[in-house]
């Protein structure tokens, strides 16, 4: 059994490895594979309609909730608040991106959004009842930056909600540790796998962060 013991813990540390590996990769070659650039920005508008799963979700579950002002981080080109529009018509609804382009994509939808990013969130303290992000948040330059802005955006008893790509996004541990370096109480950070799938698999994972 002893023998075992060795080849099993290289295996494992192994794996853990490449996941890493795999995970630093996806993350460096979208943040430089052109998104912010027009071509990319266009291709991810036509290509947005894939991940309708993960938004229609997102705005189930925001829809189910009694928030009043709710923001989406990275918002492109609007497909999610334009769901969540129509069921939470009595909401106020606000997108925020850093591109120009997603936001006259946007615009041209009749989707509210401003100029902003995850780091540097364009709100008053304690103003919004819940933060949403979906597929964007591996994108954020500074992770940590980003949870102390959430943190001071929320309402006390509000709430926020990361959707991402299960093998880009962050892990349970990397979340807890982005939110105990923004000062923020590792134990309000959950992270959980989604039962959406994607040709037939599980990709998106969501992290709740509670105000």
């Amino acid at each position: 059994m002893n023998r075992l013991v060795v080849p099993f813990a290289l295996a494992a540390l192994l794996l853990v490895v490449r996941r890493d590996i795999v995970v630093r990769a996806i993350r460096w070659l979208d943040r430089r594979g052109g998104i912010t650039s027009r071509r990319g920005e266009e291709a991810y508008a036509a290509a947005a309609g894939m991940f309708a799963g993960v938004h229609e979700r997102a705005a189930a579950d925001a829809a189910r909730s009694s928030a009043h002002r709710i923001v989406d981080i990275g918002a492109g080109p609007g497909n999610l608040l334009e769901e969540l529009g129509r069921l939470r018509p009595d909401a106020s609804l606000t997108g925020v991106d850093p591109s120009a382009r997603m936001r006259a994509i946007a615009a041209a939808r009749g989707i509210a959004e401003v100029d902003g990013r995850a780091e540097h969130l364009p709100f008053a303290d304690d103003s919004v009842d819940l933060v949403l992000s979906t597929l964007s948040s591996h994108h954020w330059d500074d992770p940590t930056a980003a949870f102390a802005e959430i943190a001071r955006v929320v309402r006390p008893g509000g709430e926020a909600r990361l959707y991402d790509v299960r093998f880009a996004g962050f892990g349970p541990r990397e979340a807890r540790q982005f939110a105990r370096d923004a000062g923020l109480d590792p134990s309000r950070v959950h992270h959980e796998v989604l039962d959406e799938r994607l040709f037939g698999l599980r990709p998106y994972s969501l992290i709740t962060i509670t105000a």
